[in-house]
């Protein structure tokens, strides 16, 4: 077996510890006790566990949530939380209420969607006068681009305001306060909530963005996700058999299979790499630390 490589002259430290099933494992044990927390009896009762046959890698990392199993919910409009409807851990319907949100754009939204259909309308119409008179050699180059340029602006907000109506208008919205309820888009649980009474909420912008209000879903499986060396990438396999262990729940361990390898970047040494693991009971919680044994071909 392979200890932790230490960084050579000129290369960066690497993290990961190598074992191969059955050798040494005594020295797979005191792994297991400095990256896990274990105790000794701890770490040989888990060791034939984390290293399966063959040899593996083993990956710090983090776990987050499964983001197919879950929906982050965000609001659509700027306002301010006036309600908050569903506490953390509540188990909701589809469409059930979650929160609350007053917002001034409800009522803003139809009648910037008029203004802007008729500035698109006073542009199209400049657009094409100075067309015009450009073809008639009356026209100047540089008004014929403003012009132009002038329009696809038009065209630009008419296509945003349009979005934003039929967003609105979507909305379990009341006319006479100002406000809408955001709804529960799936069933599961409130797994998390960053909604307060009194909240100032950020809209989404044209790529999206606001921050989450809640997040609705299930914990039964999640995400583990870790760097791993780009030396290493071609050995680690979208498929390949995982367990993990956190230090937070010491004496357990997640199966689990490796889903996605990202290559590493042009300026990165590192490729990141995701698993989902079965997580029985809910008792891996996004944010926590936890080490990934891959399974990996060997050399």
């Amino acid at each position: 077996m392979a200890g932790a490589q230490v960084g050579k002259p000129g290369r960066p430290a690497r993290s990961e510890w190598r074992t191969r099933g059955g050798a040494a494992p005594g020295i797979a044990a005191v792994a297991l006790v400095a990256i896990f927390g274990l105790s000794g009896r701890e770490a040989r009762a888990a060791g034939p566990d984390l290293h399966q046959a063959g040899e593996t890698i083993l990956v710090r990392g983090q776990v987050a949530f499964d983001d197919d199993l879950v929906a982050h919910v965000t609001s659509p409009v700027a306002g301010r939380v006036t309600h908050v409807l569903a506490q953390l851990g509540q188990r909701v319907a589809k469409g059930a209420p979650l929160a609350v949100i007053a917002s001034p754009e409800l009522a803003r939204a139809v009648p910037d969607k008029l203004k802007a259909e008729a500035d698109l309308a006073a542009a199209e119409g400049e657009a094409q006068r100075q067309r015009q008179l450009f073809d008639a050699h009356e026209g100047e180059t540089d008004r014929l681009e403003a012009a132009r340029a002038a329009l696809a602006s038009a065209r630009a907000e008419v296509a945003r305001a349009r979005a934003k109506a039929a967003l609105v208008k979507g909305l379990r919205s009341d006319e006479m306060t100002g406000s809408f309820t955001l709804a529960a888009p799936v069933r599961g649980v409130v797994l998390a909530s960053a909604a307060a009474s009194g909240t100032v909420v950020a809209g989404q912008g044209p790529g999206g963005g606001a921050p989450d209000l809640f997040t609705v879903g299930t914990l039964d499986r999640v995400w583990v996700t870790g760097r791993i060396s780009a030396a290493d990438l071609a050995r680690v396999r979208v498929g390949a058999s995982v367990t993990v262990q956190a230090a937070a729940r010491p004496g357990k361990t997640f199966a689990g299979r490796v889903v996605r390898v990202a290559a590493p970047g042009p300026a990165s040494h590192e490729a990141v790499v995701r698993c989902a693991v079965a997580n029985t009971g809910g008792v891996l919680k996004p944010g926590m630390a936890a080490t990934a044994a891959i399974v990996v071909a060997a050399h």
